[in-house]
C-alpha cells in the first residue's frame, strides 16, 4: 500500500464517526471535513507538484467517510457489501473524479430487507452533492451484467471491497474472474478496437489543439488499457508487478511510471484550476497549468509552449510504447499457442504473422545500417503489417549507436535517401523511424521539432505531425480522391522529375523553428549541410533551399497582390524566376497551407493560388524581360469587354456612359466577365434611388465556385463600407476581398465584396443570397443612421490569445494610394469598427484585402485622404494609426468583457 506523506493527515473511521455523533445536523460537518480534505490535498500538491499522494489521500479518506456513513445508514449486514469500481476501484482519486461505487446485495432478499438504508445512503450522498457513480446489484446482477458489458467488466476487475460483508466481496471476485466470461483473448481483442476508436475520435484538430488529458492518444486510458489486459489474463495489472513478471523491461516501466506521474499532475492541476472534473487542456487553462508547474517564458519561447511540448512528447513516446505492448502481448501470449506463419525473409529477418521479426539479436551492434535497413525493407516488402515489439524493442535499445559519425557515413546517407526515392509507404516509414527514436536521432534538427506546438489557433498540429501530413498529401495527390478537390496540384505533380526533392524540402522545412530568428532561413541552413551531406545534386539541393527559404511566399503574394495587375505579377514572376520553380512552389504552398490547418485552404484561397500561378505562369511564358504594360493591359480588358456587351446589343455609348470615369484600378482589378456583369447590372437597375445589389458566385479557372461575389453600386456617402461590412458580419458572412471604387465623373460607387458563409463555403441557396441581398439594400438606404456596432460575443478560444494591434501606413506611388496594414486579434465586427473610424477622417476606400490565420488578422486597406490623394500629413497618419488601435482594442476589451 502506498505510504502517505506526514503532511497529509487522514481522519479515521471512528474519529469520522465521532463528529458525526456529536453533530445535530451531519451534512454541514461532512462538507467541512471534504473542503479541509480537498484544501489539505491542494496545498500539498501546489508546495510539491506530486499528484500521486493527494490522490491516493483522497481515495482513502473518501474511503473512510463512506464506511462510516455506511455505518450511520444501519447497513451492517452479512449480505451486504460497498465495493470501489473503477478509478476509484484502483484507490485513486483526483479532485473532481467520479466516485463509482458498488452496493453489492447477496440477492434479491437482501435488496428488499435493506432499501430504506440503502435509498437513505444514497439519498445522503445525492445532498452532499458528491459527484457518485452508483449501482446496486445481486452477484447475479453483477455476472449477467459484466457477461454483456465490456465497461461493466472492466469497472468489476478494479474493484476492492470498501466496507461491509468480505465474503460477498470474494464471492464477486471469484465470479467475475472465471475463464466462461470475457476470456482473456477476447477481452483483449474489444478493449484493442475500444483503444483505436478512442483514438480515431480524440485525434482530431480539436483534441489537437486541446487535448484530453485521460482519453487522447498517449494519455491515462492507453496506460490503464495496458493494465487492463495484462489483470484480466495474469491476474495482476500493477506496473511494478508486470515488470517483475518480464512483461516490462526496467526501462518500459521507468518510462510508463513517469509518464502516469507526469500525466496526473497536470490532470490534478486541470482539476484544481477549473473547480470541476475538467479533462481538457482548455485554452483557458493551459497558461494557469503550464505556470502552476513551473514553465516560465523566456526569450526563446512562451512557457505554454515548453509545457505543451512535454505534454505532446509524452503523448508520443507513450503511444509507441503502449503499442509495442500491445502488439508484444498480442504475439507472445495471446498467440503463443497458435500456429505462427512464419516466411523467412533474409539471414537477419522472418515475417512473423505479418511482422518484421529481427532473428539475430546482435545485428543492430555488429552492423549498425540495419537502423535504417529495417525501414527500406519495410517500405520494399508489400506483405509487412507492421513491426514486430522484439525488433522495436532492438532499435530502440541501439539507437544510441546513432551519433555525428554515423550521420556522416555515406552509406548511411545513401540508404536515407532511397527511402526517400522509395515509391511505396515513404511516409509510413518515415513515421515509424520517429516513434521508434531514429528519425530525430538522424536528423537531430528534426529531433528537436518532435511535439513542438505553437501557441495559437493557425498550427493545429505539432510540427512534426503537420510535416508528415504535408509529405502524405504531396504523395497522395498522384492517385487519390484529392486529384478531384485539387485538380492543378494534381496535374502539377505528375511534371515534377525528382519528387524526392519536393518531399525533402518538406521533410525539412520547418526544422528552424526551433531556433531563433526566421524559421525559412534557419530551415535553409539546415538543409543546405543536409543536401551536401547527401550528396544531392547542386540543382537538387539549390531547390530544395530554395523551397524551405520561399514556402511561405506564395500564398502571401496571393492574399496581398493585385493579381490582375501586371506590375505585381511581373515582380511575382522575377521572384520565381522559371516554370520548375513555380510548380515546385506551388505544390509545396497547397500542401503546406492545407496541412497546417485545413481551415485555411477556402475556396476563395484556392482561386486566388490558381489565378497567380496562371497569370505567373503567362508572365513566365511571354518572358521576364517583355512584361507586359499595364496601359495596353488596360486597353485588352476594356476592348474585350466592349466587344461582349456589344455582341449582347449594347451600343458604344451606353457603354462608355455607364462606366464613366471608374480609373485604371477598376478595370486592373476587375476581371472581363465581372466588367460585363457589372455593366449589364447597372443598365437594367437604371436610374432608380436605391441601390443597386447583385449577387452571384465567382468563376475560377478550374470551373469551380470558390467564393460569392457581392456587386454594390450607388451614390457615394459616408460610411458604406462600415456599413457593409457591419451588415454581412451580422449575416455570418467572412469577407474575403473586398473591392472598394468610386466613378469619378458621376461619383457613383462599384464595389465588389468577396464573401465565404460561417463554414468557409461560397453562398448556394438562392434563397439565401436574396435573404443578403434585402438586408444590404436596407442597411445602404440610409447608412448614416445604421449602427455599425456588433454585439456579437467573441468565440471562447479567442479570447484566450491577446494579440498586440499594430497599424502601419506607406505610400504606393505607382497606384498613387496609402497602404495601410492591420495586424490585430480576430474578432466580430473588426471591419465594420475600422470603417467607422475612416469614416471619422474622411479616408475614400479603394479596396482591402481580408486575411484571417487563427486568431490573428492581417488586413491591408488601400485608401485616399478626404481630397484624394494619398496621405502625406505625418500627423494625419499618426493619428489615424492611433486611433484604429484604440478603437480596435477598446472594442477587444468590450467584447471580452461580454
Amino acid at each position: 500500500m502506498y505510504e502517505l506523506p506526514s503532511e497529509l493527515s487522514l481522519l479515521s473511521e471512528e474519529e469520522l464517526l465521532q463528529r458525526l455523533g456529536e453533530a445535530r445536523f451531519p451534512i454541514p460537518v461532512i462538507r467541512q471535513i471534504l473542503k479541509d480534505c480537498q484544501q489539505q490535498a491542494d496545498q500539498y500538491f501546489r508546495s510539491s507538484l506530486d499528484a500521486v499522494a493527494p490522490v491516493y489521500f483522497r481515495a482513502r479518506q473518501m474511503d473512510n467517510l463512506l464506511s462510516a456513513l455506511w455505518r450511520r445508514s444501519g447497513l451492517v449486514s452479512p449480505d451486504l457489501a460497498l465495493i470501489a469500481v473503477g478509478g476509484y476501484g484502483r484507490a485513486q482519486l483526483h479532485p473532481y473524479s467520479d466516485i463509482d461505487v458498488l452496493l453489492l446485495c447477496r440477492n434479491e432478499d437482501s435488496i428488499q430487507k435493506n432499501s430504506d438504508g440503502l435509498q437513505s445512503f444514497i439519498t445522503l450522498l445525492w445532498d452532499l452533492k458528491l459527484e457518485v457513480g452508483h449501482s446496486v446489484r445481486t452477484l447475479d446482477d453483477c455476472l449477467n451484467e459484466a457477461s454483456k458489458d465490456l465497461t461493466i467488466i472492466t469497472n468489476m476487475l478494479e474493484s476492492r471491497p470498501i466496507c461491509g460483508a468480505e465474503d460477498l466481496f470474494d464471492d464477486l471476485h471469484h465470479l467475475i474472474n472465471t475463464r466462461d466470461i470475457w476470456p482473456a483473448g477476447h477481452f483483449f481483442l474489444e478493449k484493442w478496437q475500444e483503444l483505436q476508436s478512442r483514438h480515431q475520435k480524440y485525434n482530431d484538430s480539436e483534441y489537437n489543439l486541446e487535448p484530453n488529458v485521460k482519453n487522447s492518444p498517449g494519455a491515462l486510458r492507453d496506460i490503464q488499457t495496458v493494465s487492463w489486459i495484462t489483470l484480466r489474463h495474469f491476474g495482476e495489472g500493477d506496473l511494478k508487478a508486470l515488470e517483475k513478471r518480464g512483461f516490462l523491461t526496467p526501462f518500459e516501466h521507468d518510462r510508463l511510471a513517469r509518464s502516469m506521474r507526469f500525466l496526473w499532475q497536470v490532470r490534478y492541476a486541470l482539476h484544481m484550476l477549473a473547480g470541476r472534473e475538467e479533462d481538457r487542456l482548455l485554452f483557458d487553462l493551459q497558461r494557469e497549468v503550464s505556470t502552476l508547474l513551473g514553465f516560465r517564458d523566456d526569450e526563446e519561447k512562451l512557457g505554454v509552449e515548453r509545457f505543451m511540448t512535454r505534454f505532446y512528447r509524452n503523448q508520443l513516446s507513450t503511444t509507441e510504447l503502449c503499442d509495442l505492448l500491445f502488439l508484444h502481448f498480442n504475439e507472445d501470449h495471446m498467440k503463443s499457442h497458435q500456429n505462427a506463419d512464419v516466411e523467412q525473409i533474409n539471414e537477419h529477418f522472418v515475417l512473423y504473422n505479418g511482422y518484421l521479426q529481427l532473428t539475430d539479436p546482435g545485428l543492430f551492434s555488429r552492423d549498425p545500417s540495419w537502423l535504417l535497413r529495417v525501414f527500406l525493407l519495410c517500405a520494399e516488402l508489400p506483405a509487412v503489417q507492421g513491426v514486430h515489439s522484439d525488433t522495436i524493442r532492438a532499435l530502440r535499445d541501439h539507437r544510441n549507436l546513432i551519433d555525428d559519425e554515423y550521420r556522416r557515413n555515406p552509406e548511411h546517407n545513401a540508404l536515407f535517401m532511397e527511402l526517400m526515392c522509395n515509391h511505396n509507404h515513404v511516409v509510413r516509414e518515415l513515421s515509424r523511424m520517429m516513434r521508434y527514436g531514429i528519425l530525430g536521432r538522424y536528423i537531430p534538427e528534426f529531433g528537436k521539432i518532435i511535439g513542438m506546438m505553437e501557441h495559437d489557433l493557425l498550427h493545429i498540429h505539432t510540427v512534426d505531425d503537420h510535416t508528415f501530413r504535408m509529405i502524405r498529401m504531396l504523395r497522395q495527390l498522384r492517385f487519390s480522391d484529392l486529384r478531384l478537390s485539387f485538380a492543378t496540384a494534381s496535374r502539377l505533380i505528375h511534371r515534377i522529375p525528382r519528387r524526392e526533392v519536393l518531399y525533402l524540402a518538406a521533410l525539412l522545412h520547418d526544422t528552424g523553428k526551433y531556433q531563433k530568428g526566421d524559421h525559412t532561413e534557419n530551415g535553409r541552413v539546415i538543409a543546405q549541410q543536409f543536401c551536401r551531406q547527401h550528396n544531392l545534386k547542386p540543382t537538387d539541393s539549390h531547390m530544395v533551399c530554395w523551397l524551405i527559404a520561399n514556402h511561405l511566399t506564395m500564398s502571401h503574394a496571393a492574399q496581398r497582390l493585385d493579381l490582375n495587375n501586371p506590375e505585381d505579377i511581373h515582380q511575382f514572376a522575377l521572384e520565381v524566376g522559371d516554370q520548375y520553380h513555380l510548380d515546385m512552389l506551388y505544390l509545396i504552398t497547397v500542401a503546406d497551407t492545407v496541412s497546417t490547418n485545413p481551415k485555411l485552404w477556402t475556396s476563395w484561397r484556392a482561386e486566388l493560388m490558381r489565378e497567380l500561378y496562371y497569370n505567373t505562369q503567362n508572365a513566365l511564358r511571354r518572358g521576364l524581360a517583355n512584361p507586359i504594360n499595364k496601359e495596353d493591359y488596360i486597353a485588352e480588358i476594356q476592348q474585350e469587354a466592349i466587344s461582349r456587351l456589344q455582341e449582347q446589343g449594347m451600343t458604344l455609348e451606353q457603354i462608355t456612359s455607364i462606366w464613366g470615369q471608374p480609373g485604371d484600378d477598376y478595370f486592373l482589378r476587375e476581371s472581363v466577365d465581372n466588367i460585363v456583369w457589372h455593366t449589364n447590372e447597372i443598365a437594367a437597375h437604371g436610374d432608380r434611388s436605391v441601390p443597386l445589389v447583385s449577387i452571384r458566385q465567382t468563376r475560377d479557372t478550374d470551373g469551380d465556385e470558390g467564393a460569392t461575389q457581392i456587386f454594390i453600386y450607388m451614390k457615394d456617402q459616408i460610411n458604406l463600407f462600415a456599413v457593409t461590412t457591419a451588415t454581412l458580419d451580422q449575416l455570418n458572412l467572412n469577407i474575403q476581398d473586398a473591392r472598394i471604387m468610386t466613378s469619378e465623373s458621376n461619383h457613383k460607387v462599384v464595389d465588389t465584396y468577396i464573401v465565404l458563409d460561417e463554414n468557409n463555403l461560397p453562398v448556394y441557396s438562392p434563397e439565401r443570397m436574396e435573404t443578403i441581398r434585402l438586408a444590404l439594400i436596407k442597411a445602404l438606404a440610409n447608412p448614416a443612421e445604421y449602427s455599425t456596432i456588433i454585439n456579437r460575443r467573441t468565440p471562447r478560444i479567442l479570447k484566450h490569445f491577446p494579440v498586440e494591434t499594430e497599424v502601419t501606413m506607406s505610400n504606393d506611388p505607382s497606384m498613387q494610394r496609402t497602404v495601410l496594414e492591420v495586424t490585430a486579434a480576430d474578432r466580430p465586427g473588426l471591419l465594420a469598427r475600422v470603417g467607422a473610424i475612416f469614416a471619422q477622417f474622411g479616408a475614400q476606400m479603394q479596396g482591402a484585402k481580408i486575411r484571417t490565420e487563427g486568431e490573428r488578422v492581417f488586413d491591408i486597406f488601400f485608401i485616399l485622404d478626404r481630397n484624394g490623394y494619398p496621405f502625406s500629413d505625418p500627423d494625419e497618419c499618426q493619428a489615424l494609426q492611433k486611433a484604429i488601435v484604440a478603437g480596435l482594442d477598446a472594442q477587444v476589451e468590450a467584447q471580452t468583457a461580454v
